[in-house]
């Protein structure tokens, strides 16, 4: 991603135009009851206050050293929020449920013993996004009796920034309402099948829509996941400010353009602020994402652009689609060095915790909780890492690879070697071959008799048949651990074991023989080339 982002709004404004609106459909705004708040005094201003939606002040904590612009909400005749309902019955031409129409919920057919899913979107975009489409089809595609509430506030979504910022505290108080009318009509219990989906700004208006029903209409929204929550304006706010674990029963998020680093500053928020909070890749710069737009042939320029600006922040939708199809466990884990140095990688020891990523969450969540290994709030913030693919599909499994150097004599003579290792993973009867799998990416140190770890992405273990090592090797004048004056540059590689964290599985692998690695000669190392595989320690 670019340093700083002084381009990136300007951008996002200009690509704006292009951007279009949802499917045509109206919204009332004065049949549902709730509890009405009498404003601050200090801000009654005209605009703050809409109907039974009730005030929206923008002193403390709205402003804040981190916060300095707030605004009120547009009117919600200007945002003109809608909210259409798909079902597997009904997947092209939706209804609306409106707020004046005391049948709409009836007409929706939602099934009040099936899940409700509500997706938002973020700024800059409409209820029409094709990731919309796309999630809500996979998420009927699952469940046929699942109904997919897509809420497009499209209309409010526009620059500038902190309008949008504004608006979707409006548009969430009355999806509130929505949720609280669908409640009423359908006789609904509770609302533990409910769960809403937000991406960016979207994160926080599901927030807001949790934060109206527990605080206003006394019900306790179901879950929500918020895909990479929107960073500017809400980094270190107060709970009431942004998405928090309060705001219902189960909260997870994922991480995708986050950054902990200045001047390198991301669209999405870094602090873990759910109940789970996932960090593919560490939280930012996804691999996939750094292109040089400018130079791709027969492509628009225009998408090219926003596509590298806002590539990493995309991917926390991506990743939690793919999640729908493709299980992937994760685990807890102090940093992100510390789970690529594989010092998390064992659900069975030192405290790591075990989740499968993405929409299946929420049960392996409930099964740490009921199990007492996850206390409930309050507790400490449970961060959970793993690594993907750079392309489709993302989602791979990930494996600790553990290379002991040998410590023969012939290892031992020749001494430390800097360099790369590189892995090709065999896989199936066909012995297909991976990509070019960097073990370090960086060069580092490989002493005789040591043993070096490294998280990858790969085949699953089930597949994994054989395993080619090979070597790089960079001379740098200014170091003298590179020089080689009198020896080629090589290895000495004793064995590999590669272990799953899904399963626990571990095998082991070793080389035909004790030749050495080198630049121009490879090693396969396999299973049959060891005295025996053992079993996950």
């Amino acid at each position: 991603m670019v340093n700083g982002t002084g381009l990136l709004f300007p951008t996002l404004v200009i690509l704006s135009n292009s951007l279009v609106d949802f499917l045509p459909g109206q919204l009332g705004g004065d049949a549902a009851n709730g509890t009405t708040e009498i404003p601050p005094a200090h801000d009654p201003q005209p605009g703050a206050c809409h109907g039974i939606f009730e005030c929206f002040p923008i002193g403390p904590p709205w402003t804040s050293a981190r916060r300095p612009i707030a605004l009120y909400p547009e009117s919600e005749w200007k945002i003109d929020v809608r909210f259409a309902v798909f079902n597997g019955r009904n997947r092209t031409f939706p209804a609306f449920l409106d707020l004046n129409k005391t049948d709409s919920v009836y007409r929706a057919k939602i099934d009040p013993n099936a899940m409700i899913y509500v997706i938002t979107h973020g700024f800059l975009e409409s209820g029409k996004a094709p990731w919309i489409e796309q999630l809500l089809n996979l998420l009927l595609d699952r469940d046929r009796d699942a109904s997919v509430i897509v809420i497009d506030w499209g209309n409010g979504s526009n620059p500038p920034y902190n309008q949008a910022c504004a608006n979707i505290r409006l548009v969430g108080v009355i999806a509130a309402h929505v949720i609280h009318m669908i409640y009423e009509d359908l006789r609904l219990p509770n609302l533990n099948r409910v769960h809403m989906i937000g991406h960016s700004l979207g994160a926080h208006l599901a927030g807001y829509t949790g934060q109206a029903l527990r605080m206003k209409l006394g019900l306790r929204l179901g879950r929500i996941t918020g895909l990479d929550p929107a960073e500017l304006a809400f980094t270190e706010t107060d709970e009431l400010v942004r998405l928090d674990p309060s705001d219902a029963q189960f909260v997870d998020t994922i991480h995708s353009d986050a950054t902990p680093f200045v001047p390198k500053i991301g669209l999405g928020l870094y602090e873990p602020i759910g109940h789970l909070d996932f960090y593919p890749n560490g939280g930012y710069d996804q691999p996939g994402c750094r292109r040089e737009f400018w130079k791709r042939p027969n492509t628009r320029f225009v998408s090219d652009m926003f596509h590298f600006f806002s590539c990493s922040h995309l991917r926390a939708y991506t990743y939690f689609i793919e999640s729908i199809t493709t299980p992937l466990m994760t685990v807890s884990c102090d940093s992100y060095d510390s789970y690529l140095a594989g010092h998390c990688f064992n659900c069975r020891r030192d405290g790591a915790l075990c989740v499968e990523f993405g929409l299946n969450s929420a049960a392996d969540y409930r099964r740490l909780v009921a199990t007492g290994r996850l206390t409930p709030l309050p507790y400490a913030p449970v961060q959970l890492f793993f690594r993907t693919g750079a392309h489709e599909p993302f989602l791979l499994p990930n494996l600790k690879i553990v290379a002991k150097v040998s410590d023969a004599p012939a290892s031992v003579l020749h001494g430390p070697e800097i360099g790369r290792l590189v892995l090709y993973l065999h896989a199936g009867a066909g012995n297909s071959k991976s990509d070019k799998i960097y073990f370090n990416e960086q060069v580092m140190l490989f002493e005789p008799g040591y043993n070096y770890s490294a998280i990858i992405v790969g085949y699953s273990i089930d597949r994994l048949s054989a395993i080619t090592v090979g070597w790089e090797y960079d001379t740098n004048l200014l170091n003298p651990l590179t020089w080689r004056l009198l020896s080629a540059p090589r290895v000495f590689l004793e064995s590999v074991t590669v272990q799953a964290l899904s399963s626990g599985v571990t095998l082991r692998m070793c080389p035909a023989s004790q030749a050495p690695i080198t630049t121009n000669a490879h090693s396969l190392v396999s299973q049959s080339n060891c005295k025996r595989a053992h079993p996950a320690t």
